[in-house]
């Protein structure tokens, strides 16, 4: 800060301070009484300032005293750095002048070394000369099992070789010799030497890995010796701890460290353990679903004996912080995951898979597994994690549904088959308890598909939406080949009339088996399911189990046209005006018929009844259509109309009998036609056309011409006239309304003039 800013600075400052005293004494003396006062204001402000003054002087005193002490102390310490860089210095020429003489006392200490080394091989003479006997010692002890004082022989023997070797590379040459091929020499003559401790060492690891191997028949049978194992084990590994937490700048360490015998020992109690586990082995040549089955279950029990006998034999033997119990039942779940994996690379059939699938989802951690009582509080099942990964569940779980989805297929081939031939033989088909007719291919494929959503419900809805959904889609290719299969049927049929001799009651029996596939359908998709798979293909399902029911319905409704039409090829005739009994024989026929129409369930049965009026109605209309009679007078008008209402009404009678409750088609439809010859005055006939296509507008104009002809006395005017009438009261179909005139075949118009046929020739 320049001289002028302190100047500014304290000007600041001396007014800002001048201002606060005003204030003040503005505050304190604003009344002339307090004047009076004023003395001891100034004295006790004097006072004040002589001590602020004070202690500022003292507190800069203090300050200026440590300053000059500092600055002494950084003159005596910069004399003493001066005397330490000058005696550096003189060492420095003193170790340069003594170089060249060291190198001199190289001999000696080389001689000093060898001294050290051959001192050492003194003492240690009468230790080394007792070696091959204590190894032999030793090997006996290690071959009649006495396994602990074998290990004090080793540990002896060990500790010997290691002292030897230590001093050997502790005393090697330095660093800076070249020369150091005699101490190397030295060490490989006493590893040389030792070499049969080392192969001691060995075999004592391998006899504890065989102990481990076989823990259980140890445990059971001398426990005291799985005991000692064990507790040489905790030896040695307490050596190779503390050898790895030696000094990392150690640049020798004992030969064979670490031994690593606690892992060695959980390998061989693994491979005993598995050994245990899978014996006997699995053969894969002409295996069967129901040796997968036996495998797992036999697999299943030699787990649960394996950690029973674990936690209650072999847990007391080894200490606590093994965790036995959990670390078996690792090595028995690791070793199950790659058992099943081998399994599931196969081209296994799907019940050998749904065995497979089911042991691993539901068996595996139940309570008679992995979840046992007798160790469920050592073993904790989710610790262990899935058997197989997810993705490979998901794959699995795939093909299980292709596998199941081919063999549906592949049987509802074969069923359909032998079910076609069992409708060609001459054996009525089966009755249920109520007497309706039935097949056993519906019964067997609801049976066969019932089961399989039922088995892959036990693994779970994954896998159960999985099946439903295969079998909604084969049943609908089973719809489809039923279809075709009908319609083969059919074909049968129309060559021979008489064959197959039980054709109707066949067509009833798949019709009722129909209606029983249609609950198998309900009951496959809940009605509560949100699954978007059910809901696109049930709907198709159900269209073509209809489409099934009434190809079916319609083949027996075709065979009894087939035995009405030509009932139906003398109305209208003379003969029947007068009163012949040609209706009648129609009505007898349907109630004959009706015996078969009534094996039929409900609703299908409802539809025939109901269908067959209708089919009786188009014949009636027909053969009024296509017939060549025509009334000669109104007396025969009036007769046909009376003859019309008669059958109307023993038509009616005849339905009504044979269960349909109502007739309206067939009674309207008659009724309606009939007024059209009632009707005495022709010119009225608009209105009759108008009153007939209000009641049925898909009547068509040439429907009207043609019966028109019946009456003989329609005149082109007035038949120009019906026309218009028609023509102006085109009406719109209503949504509801179920066509009757369109399934009328209309019979073509004779031509007004032709050749004779020979001529034409």
């Amino acid at each position: 800060m320049s001289a002028e800013d302190e100047t500014l600075a304290l000007e600041k400052a001396e007014s800002l301070a001048r201002g606060a005293a005003l204030k003040w004494a503005s505050g304190v003396f604003c009344r002339p009484d307090q004047l009076k006062h004023l003395g001891q204001y100034r004295r006790r402000e004097t006072q004040r300032n002589n001590s602020i003054q004070s202690r500022l002087k003292s507190a800069l005193q203090s300050y200026l005293e440590g300053v000059d002490h500092g600055v002494a102390q950084l003159q005596v310490a910069f004399s003493e750095v001066r005397h330490v860089q000058q005696a550096l210095r003189e060492v420095q020429e003193i170790w340069w002048e003594g170089e060249g003489s060291l190198t001199k006392l190289q001999p000696i200490s080389q001689l000093v070394m060898e001294h050290v080394q051959l001192s050492v091989a003194i003492q240690s003479l009468p230790y080394i000369y007792a070696v091959p006997k204590q190894i032999a010692e030793t090997q006996e002890l290690l071959e009649s099992r006495h396994l602990l004082e074998a290990h004090v022989h080793l540990r002896e023997l060990e500790s010997l070789r290691d002292d030897v070797l230590y001093r050997l590379q502790k005393f090697r040459p330095s660093l800076d010799s070249t020369d150091d091929q005699p101490n190397t020499e030295a060490a490989d003559l006493v590893q040389r030497f030792f070499a049969g401790v080392q192969g001691l060492s060995e075999d004592l690891g391998r006899t504890l890995s065989s102990l481990a191997t076989s823990a259980l028949e140890v445990a059971r049978s001398d426990p005291s010796l799985l005991v000692s194992a064990i507790r040489i084990i905790e030896r040695e590994e307490i050596l190779d701890v503390e050898e790895f937490r030696g000094p990392v700048q150690q640049p020798w360490k004992p030969p064979g460290r670490p031994k690593h015998w606690r892992e060695h020992f959980f390998q061989a109690l693994e491979k005993g353990v598995w050994d245990r586990v899978m014996e006997p082995r699995l053969l894969w040549e002409n295996l069967s679903a129901a040796d997968i089955a036996k495998h797992l279950k036999e697999l299943q029990g030699r787990v649960v004996e394996e950690l029973q006998a674990m936690c209650f034999v072999l847990v007391p033997c080894v200490p606590p912080h093994y965790d036995l119990p959990r670390g078996v039942a690792f090595m028995c779940h690791q070793g199950i995951a790659r058992h099943l994996r081998d399994i599931l690379s196969h081209d296994l059939p799907h019940p050998a898979l749904y065995h497979v699938l089911d042991w691993v989802t539901t068996v595996y951690t139940s309570e008679h597994m992995m979840g046992h009582p007798n160790f469920s509080s050592e073993i904790d099942v989710s610790e262990l994690g899935p058997l197989i990964p997810p993705e490979m569940l998901e794959e699995q779980l795939n093909r299980y549904t292709r596998s199941i989805r081919a063999c549906l297929s592949q049987w509802i081939h074969k069923a359909l088959e032998v079910e076609f031939s069992d409708w060609l033989r001459d054996q009525e088909p089966d009755k249920d308890q109520d007497g309706f007719y039935l097949t056993t291919f519906q019964q067997i494929v609801m049976q066969m598909l019932m089961e399989n959503v039922q088995l892959a419900a036990a693994l779970g809805e994954s896998l159960e939406n999985r099946v439903k959904n295969a079998v909604l889609y084969e049943m609908q290719n089973c719809l489809v080949w039923l279809r075709e299969a009908l319609v083969k049927y059919g074909i049968e049929h129309m060559k021979d009339r008489t064959y197959p001799t039980y054709y109707t009651q066949y067509l009833l029996a798949i019709i009722n088996g129909c209606c029983a596939l249609s609950s198998t359908i309900s009951h496959l998709q809940p009605e509560d399911s949100g699954s978007p798979v059910f809901r696109k293909a049930s709907p198709c399902l159900q269209t073509s189990l209809d489409k099934t029911q009434r190809k079916a319905c319609h083949l027996l409704l075709d065979e009894l046209q087939t035995e009405l039409q030509p009932l139906f090829r003398d109305i209208p005739s003379r003969p029947w005006l007068t009163g012949s009994d040609y209706v009648r024989f129609i009505c007898d026929k349907i109630e004959d018929f009706s015996q078969y129409l009534c094996k039929a369930r409900a609703p299908a049965c409802q539809y025939l009844l109901a269908q067959t009026e209708r089919m009786v109605a188009i014949e009636y209309v027909r053969a009024l259509m296509c017939s060549k009679f025509v009334c000669r007078s109104p007396a025969e008008r009036q007769q046909l109309a009376h003859r019309m209402a008669l059958d109307a009404e023993e038509l009616s009678t005849a339905l009504h009998t044979v269960g349909l409750e109502e007739s309206p088609l067939c009674v309207s439809l008659i009724h309606s036609i009939q007024e059209l010859f009632a009707l005495k005055e022709p010119s009225l006939l608009s209105l009759e056309v108008s009153g007939l296509m209000t009641a049925f507008p898909d009547v068509s104009e040439d429907h009207v011409l043609a019966l028109l002809e019946l009456r003989g006395d329609v005149t082109r005017d007035l038949r120009h006239t019906v026309l218009s009438t028609m023509h102006r009261q085109a009406l719109t179909l209503p949504d509801d309304y179920r066509t009757i005139f369109i399934s009328i075949p209309v019979p073509a118009p004779a031509p007004s003039f032709c050749l004779h046929p020979s001529s034409c020739a």
